[in-house]
């Protein structure tokens, strides 16, 4: 078959041909009552040739050498065909085989031609072997045996015909399948995005945030490591939206993102908690640690000039923190984040433009 590789072929060409190697030695002797040395010579040779062809078959690309490997197969085949002919006037039933082994190597497509060639095969052959042992040649005989070769080359060639299709309407079935399987894959991938993300700043909202802190307490616990977190506040951020409006709000939490995005690492997780609300947690890190980052972050946000449309001067904002870490300030998930809250909480009423911890 023509979509079957090349060296699958072969491997079961490879099979077919035992059949021959050993059998037609075994059925000569038990036909013509004597033993071919010239037989058990050539099945000797085609034992080994037959092992080479099975153990390199992936590694040599027998695609190349298909006519080479034809017309071995043919060589050997007649010869067959010409031991049996003094008793029978030739087996024509070894141009079957022959015929669907190349089959099975050329492909449905050059069927029709093997069928042809393998009729004429056997037709020159019984003439130059009716000549060669002087037998009387039975023209009735001969036709016959070259209309059943004929119409078994025609009904092989239907059943080749239908398996191909058959594997084609196959293929085709599992390539709409796995079609429709990346395709739900990429579905799925898209809502869980959906599900996971905000659709302004582009970050994880809340319900990703519970997830991945259980996540991260999970793994603090097993590797003894501290894990922290910083709330973040935007101050004053609703008198900023009654002054500027709301699409210049939008525009001060995108370019406060991209402030946080700058000062943390890309392992450390960035969240937008709700409103103006930020939630980073980072990973393997102290409270010292998280402090400075945190600290970092603020000063950051008080220096940017917000770019706010229909606004000539210049505008800026700042931020408040609350700062924990974990184990040392909560000893679960959910009083870490609370703990945070706390410690914001009086950033927030200590002035603001600050960052706080609890220790």
């Amino acid at each position: 078959m023509e979509n079957l590789n090349s060296g699958a072929n072969e491997l079961f060409i490879c099979k077919a041909r035992w059949l021959t190697i050993f059998g037609f030695p075994v059925l000569f002797w038990l036909y013509s009552g004597r033993i071919s040395t010239g037989l058990l010579f050539v099945s000797v040779i085609f034992i080994f040739y037959n092992y080479l062809i099975s153990f390199y078959h992936e590694k040599l690309s027998l695609n190349r050498y298909s006519l080479f490997l034809s017309i071995i197969d043919s060589l050997y085949l007649i010869y067959i065909f010409t031991l049996t002919f003094n008793e029978s006037g030739g087996l024509p039933q070894v141009f079957y085989f022959l015929m669907l082994v190349m089959g099975i190597r050329h492909g449905i497509s050059k069927y029709p031609l093997i069928v042809l060639i393998n009729i004429l095969l056997y037709l020159c052959t019984s003439v130059v072997g009716f000549v060669y042992h002087k037998i009387t040649l039975s023209p009735e005989l001969l036709l016959i045996q070259l209309t059943f070769t004929a119409c078994f080359g025609i009904l092989s060639s239907f059943i080749f015909k239908r398996t191909y299709q058959q594997q084609l309407e196959k293929e085709e079935l599992i390539a709409e399948l796995q079609s429709a399987y990346q395709q739900l894959c990429i579905y799925n991938a898209q809502v869980e995005e959906l599900a996971n993300t905000d659709p302004l700043t582009g970050l994880y909202n809340y319900r990703f945030f519970t997830q991945r802190l259980d996540k991260e307490i999970d793994l603090s616990k097993r590797f003894n490591r501290p894990l922290s977190l910083i709330i973040i506040d935007i101050d004053h951020f609703k008198d900023f939206n009654d002054t500027y409006g709301h699409p210049s709000g939008d525009i001060a939490l995108k370019e406060v993102t991209l402030i946080f995005k700058n000062n943390i690492r890309d392992k450390d997780v960035l969240c937008r908690y709700g409103g103006e609300e930020f939630l980073i947690l980072l990973p393997s890190t102290g409270i010292e640690e998280a402090y400075t980052c945190a600290e970092r972050i603020r000063i950051s946000v008080e220096q940017h000039c917000l770019n706010v449309p229909d606004t000539a001067n210049s505008v800026n904002i700042t931020i408040s923190g609350g700062v924990a870490c974990f184990p040392i300030d909560a000893n679960n998930g959910e009083q870490l984040l609370r703990i945070a809250d706390e410690v914001l909480y009086t950033a927030k009423h200590k002035g603001r433009n600050k960052i706080h911890r609890r220790r």
